[in-house]
């Protein structure tokens, strides 16, 4: 290419990204970015500046939540932006960057291969602004590390409390902010950043996801107090007959339930499909409905004699409790402690579930190549 038409496109460029026209330059940046720039023409730019300009964290965020949840509707709902505003962020990045990085279709968005590209970028980026943030703020004088860590409904209620009071008076350099959820909900949030580690009934062979077996747990078929249909246990074929109340078909009980029906050509009676724990125990505890779920979900309301409970048989039912995190999360400042804690928690969990837990694997410290610095 001559000289000139050297110039020539760098000051095409320099007018698709500042503004340039022929009346003159109407950016700064030849201050400090340009080679030379007087108006009207300028002859180059150092790239960075360009990165600067065209790319911020808000815009990646956006971008990011728009790619986890496959529809731009979805994401401005989960990040409460309108979605006006987030459609306009992710445009001026296609614009700015001046590729496509989205295909828009009826059944959500996908990705273009500069899209990817720029997904695997932003991540990155984003989790070591995160790694950042939580360095500082855990190395301040007058902060704790924040802890993010999530729950499912059973666990919190068997050793939610007792976690959180032996970490204050073990670690006190750490805080956890606890989510109680169920577990899809927990590795959705996992995924998302929003949480650092999930204790849940899940796993999901994505990439990026460490999982690491603990426990293995019997589920019961649950009543309420006047029922007929229970004894010492209740064979499969005659608990999926009553009037069941279960979460969603996203929920581990569920698929359970109905995989093991589905081998046996059964149908499930689903009488209610109710998103809530909570609603699912006042409805056995009515008589309403039945139900499947693991002890410490219901261990208040055994004690109280409002709901009775016995194991499933032909099949049982089990499910694992797994350990979540992001294989490329970096390692706690207090990684140690906060590991040999939770360990010791998932030996109290599995006591507390009684002849229904089995321990079956150990919280221990990722391999050394595993972690981050």
């Amino acid at each position: 290419m001559s000289p000139t038409g050297a110039n020539d496109s760098a000051s095409s460029l320099h007018e698709i990204r500042t503004g340039l026209t022929d009346r003159g330059c109407k950016s700064t940046c030849w201050r400090e970015n340009a080679i030379a720039c007087s108006a009207p023409r300028a002859i180059a730019l150092r790239r960075p500046w360009i990165w600067e300009e065209t790319i911020n964290l808000r815009q990646l965020r956006y971008f990011v939540k728009v790619v986890e949840t496959g529809n731009i509707t979805r994401a401005s709902e989960s990040m409460n932006v309108a979605q006006t505003a987030l459609g306009q962020q992710i445009r001026h990045l296609e614009e700015s960057l001046g590729v496509r990085l989205l295909v828009r279709h009826s059944r959500g968005i996908s990705l273009t291969e500069p899209g990817e590209v720029l997904h695997r970028h932003a991540l990155a980026i984003l989790g070591s602004v995160e790694e950042a943030r939580r360095d500082v703020m855990a190395r301040g004088a007058a902060r704790r590390e924040v802890v993010n860590l999530g729950v499912t409904p059973s666990t919190q209620a068997l050793i939610g409390p007792e976690l959180l009071l032996a970490a204050r008076e073990e670690i006190p350099g750490i805080s956890f902010r606890v989510v109680e959820e169920l577990s899809f909900i927990l590795i959705d949030a996992l995924l998302r950043g929003e949480l650092d580690i999930a204790f849940a009934y899940e796993f999901q062979n994505r990439p990026g996801l460490a999982a690491t077996a603990l426990i293995e747990e019997e589920l019961l078929f649950v009543a309420g107090a006047g029922s007929r249909v229970l004894g010492d246990s209740i064979p499969f074929e005659e608990a999926i007959r009553t009037d069941l109340a279960l979460v969603s078909d996203r929920d581990i009980v569920w698929r359970l339930i109905h995989d093991a029906a589905g081998r046996q050509g059964l149908p499930v009676n689903v009488a209610f499909e109710v998103q809530s724990m909570p609603a699912i125990k006042t409805l056995v505890a009515r008589g309403a409905a039945t139900s499947v779920v693991p002890y410490g979900v219901v261990a208040e309301e055994i004690q109280q004699g409002l709901i009775v409970a016995c194991p499933i048989r032909q099949p049982s039912l089990r499910r694992t409790l797994f350990l979540n995190r992001m294989s490329d999360a970096p390692s706690f400042i207090h990684e140690a402690a906060l590991l040999a804690l939770l360990d010791r928690m998932i030996g109290r969990l599995a006591e507390r579930m009684g002849p229904y837990g089995n321990v079956i694997g150990r919280v221990l410290p990722r391999r050394r190549e595993e972690a981050q610095p």
